[in-house]
């Protein structure tokens, strides 16, 4: 039954009141469907005659006293009978539903002496005012709730609002409005519902899905359990109006009624409908280039590739709540916002890939069964090419008109073009800082012929400039099948070796090129050193050969881009040309020092050092050495074998003292030691030392006579090198005079 009994009952008793007679007394009443009194009222018009006392009482089950209420809820039928004990006649008339159920019974009681016809034919034409009263209880509300929807600003509000009340007249099931397309299909995403849903998918969605693309007609379908109501005004598609019966609501279908009433609210709503629609849409388009305008104006003003593809992906939800974005690129961006990487490889392509190799705008359904949603992708143009597709997905099946989807184009043509403005921007200024810091490594790689200095600062830049976790650079000792760790961001693996056959540098050394290794997900490289999942390595090469190599390290996936693998490069370029400077300035150096038959200082060196020391320590030794009879090795066997003896102690000198002691070739056949911080005892040990192995290993065997002079800052307070030197030299020319092969202490 359409409404509340008691609301109903009252437009149906003013036709029944009309159509009886005057001055008849009798009670015209309404039970529901268990016999219980809902409303009743006196028959007569004009002052009451109830001259046989007729009563009724609200809330009581008149089934009780009446038989014929029972017999006409049970029946189903009109009931008419007379009362002996009360002398009244009474009729029953059962209002039915269309599934067959009593809901309701309009009664009288009338006192059978004032009635002069017959009741059962009376109540037999009773439906025609009833159904009176039906359609001006319809008439009524639909007026009512037309008058109340002036009232609201939106569309949304509207709807909210005309379904609520429809459902609450209807008294069952759910009421829902979807937006029609032009072609009279359902538009999905545009819906309001009174199915309150905490989680999952409301009936509504389910029955959208179900009727797809079908263009909607007025019907009523499922057994009287779903009615559908198109709204439209001059042939143009508005709304659909549903009402439908969730499947857990067994116990009730749709009557004509309810049909009637929604059909009479659709015709009735159309007018404030399309002007709610109309106010909606000129308020969206007015919001759409003020957005428009706010968006284009960010992103031709942006010149940050991130701030672009943010502006992007966060403008589709502003605009189309029921959208999500995502960006397909073909480069690799410098930026935080999410971006995915086209794919080629897929047996059937993406709607993404094909939007991008069409170079068009691709609306698509995506998906099986119910499950279906709708994508729709648009290429980024620039006019150097085509740099990626914008993607905006539904999380259902959608319908977007064509002015809709050329605003989705138009904003991804002008992001394209800001997006190849913003990259062409960062490649300048990336250029710029790569020429920069080339310039000040060059610059700084010039300054310093100090190996160890060019190695800390090499390592230092790497770490700044590629922000990796891990730098380092190696060296190649030729003939060895290994690298050694020479400067590393982290201090703890200096002078490890590693393995040149391992997967990165055995890819190094057959190439002699640069390498960038980006592991796609399945775990880190293989590479011993460091666990990483991206690396990058560059050979150092000298005169065609690779001498070492610069590598840098991360554990993240995909953290080196193309730019810094070309850096890299130049890096390794400026790196090589400084390390060889300094290798072979120290060697020149080590020359100009070092005398080149013994491998020991020079004098010139050795006195250097010596004054040094006497300026800064507080005592020291000198030793000087001369080879006895060395002139009768010469004559004897020959000038090659007396260089090869002077090699030979010149060895053995070396060997027995520490790396801070200084030993050098003094003039022909006379070596010189000077021990820094050595008193003279232990100076007399070590030249002792000397002199028991020299007289043990050489070949052909030689003795030497050693002189020893020391000094301390106390005594020897203003002492010269040449003045200590005299004192050994004086030392020495006492040892060959006193038979050799001794040391003697100035």
């Amino acid at each position: 039954m359409l409404g509340k009994l008691e609301t109903v009952f009252s437009y149906t008793a003013h036709f029944i009141l009309q159509s009886w007679p005057e001055k008849r007394p009798g009670i015209l009443f309404l039970t529901d469907s268990g016999g219980r009194v809902i409303n009743f009222m006196e028959m007569q018009v004009g002052p009451s005659q109830n001259s046989q006392g007729l009563t009724l009482q609200h809330d009581v089950s008149i089934g009780k006293v009446f038989d014929f209420i029972v017999e006409a809820l049970s029946s189903k039928e009109i009931v008419v009978k007379t009362s002996s004990e009360t002398n009244n006649v009474c009729g029953a008339f059962p209002l039915c539903e269309e599934d067959g159920r009593v809901r309701a019974v309009i009664g009288m009681l009338v006192p059978q002496d004032q009635i002069h016809f017959d009741l059962s034919s009376y109540m037999r034409g009773l439906e025609p005012l009833i159904r009176m009263g039906y359609d001006a209880y319809i008439q009524h509300v639909t007026s009512q709730i037309v008058m109340d929807l002036t009232l609201h600003d939106t569309t949304k509000e509207l709807l909210q609002s005309l379904t609520s009340q429809i459902s609450d007249i209807i008294q069952k099931g759910c009421c829902s409005a979807v937006k029609l397309a032009d072609d009279a299909t359902l538009i999905p995403q545009e819906s309001v519902t009174t199915q309150e849903v905490e989680g999952g998918q409301t009936h509504i969605a389910q029955l959208v899905s179900r009727f797809g693309t079908t263009q909607i007609m007025p019907s009523i379908l499922d057994d009287h359990r779903l009615v559908v109501v198109p709204v439209s005004l001059n042939q143009t598609p508005l709304y659909a109006l549903f009402l439908h019966l969730p499947p857990e609501e067994t116990d009730c279908v749709y009557d004509e009624r309810d049909v009637a009433f929604l059909q009479e609210i659709g015709a009735k709503a159309s007018c404030a409908l399309w002007r709610s629609i109309m106010s909606d849409d000129l308020r969206r388009e007015a919001s759409k280039k003020d957005l428009l305008y706010q968006l284009m104006s960010k992103i031709q003003a942006s010149i940050d590739v991130n701030d672009v593809l943010h502006e992007i992906v966060t403008s589709i939800p502003s605009l189309y709540p029921y959208l999500s974005a995502e960006l397909f690129l073909t480069v690799e961006p410098n930026a935080t916002t999410p971006v995915k990487q086209l794919s080629f490889q897929e047996v059937e392509p993406s709607t993404s890939t094909k939007a991008y190799l069409e170079g068009r705008l691709i609306a698509e359904e995506v998906g099986e069964g119910e499950q279906q949603v709708t994508v729709i992708a648009a290429p980024l143009l620039g006019k150097q090419g085509i740099y990626g597709v914008l993607q905006v997905t539904s999380d259902q099946r959608i319908t977007l008109n064509q002015h809709e989807k050329d605003y989705i184009s138009i904003l991804a043509d002008t992001a394209g073009t800001a997006f190849e403005n913003a990259q062409l921007y960062q490649q300048s200024r990336n250029l710029i800082r790569e020429l920069r810091l080339i310039n000040e490594m060059a610059r700084q790689l010039n300054r310093s012929l100090d190996l160890k200095e060019i190695l800390d600062f090499v390592t230092t830049m790497m770490r700044a400039t590629f922000d990796a976790e891990f730098c380092a650079i190696l060296r190649k000792t030729p003939g060895e099948d290994c690298f050694h760790v020479l400067s590393s961001s982290i201090p703890a693996f200096n002078g490890k070796v590693i393995d040149s056959k391992e997967k990165p540098f055995q890819q190094i050394l057959q190439n002699k090129q640069a390498l960038l290794l980006a592991q796609p997900g399945a775990g880190p490289l293989p590479f011993s050193l460091f666990s990483c999942c991206s690396f990058m390595g560059v050979p150092l090469v000298v005169e065609g050969e690779i001498s070492g190599v610069l590598l840098v390290a991360d554990s993240r996936y995909h953290f080196f881009s193309f730019d810094d693998y070309k850096l890299l490069e130049i890096f390794g370029q400026h790196a090589s040309l400084a390390m060889t400077n300094a290798v072979l300035h120290n060697e020149m150096e080590r020359m100009v020092i070092t005398d080149n038959l013994t491998g020991l200082y020079t004098r010139r060196h050795l006195n250097e050092r010596v004054r040094g020391s006497l300026e800064k320590d507080n005592y020291g030794s000198l030793i000087l050495i001369d080879i006895d009879y060395f002139k009768t090795v010469n004559d004897t066997f020959g000038h090659q074998v007396g260089d090869e003896v002077l090699i030979q102690v010149s060895n053995l000198i070396r060997h027995s003292i520490r790396d801070s002691d200084i030993a050098a070739r003094w003039g022909g056949e006379e070596l010189a030691v000077y021990l820094p911080r050595v008193d003279k005892n232990t100076a007399h040990s070590v030249a002792e030392r000397i002199r028991e192995c020299v007289e043990q290993e050489t070949s052909p065997q030689v003795t030497i006579s050693c002189g020893l002079a020391k000094w301390s800052r106390e005594m020897d307070v203003n002492l010269s090198v040449e003045a200590l030197f005299h004192q050994a030299d004086i030392a020495l020319y006492e040892a060959k005079n006193s038979g050799r092969n001794q040391v003697v202490l100035a």
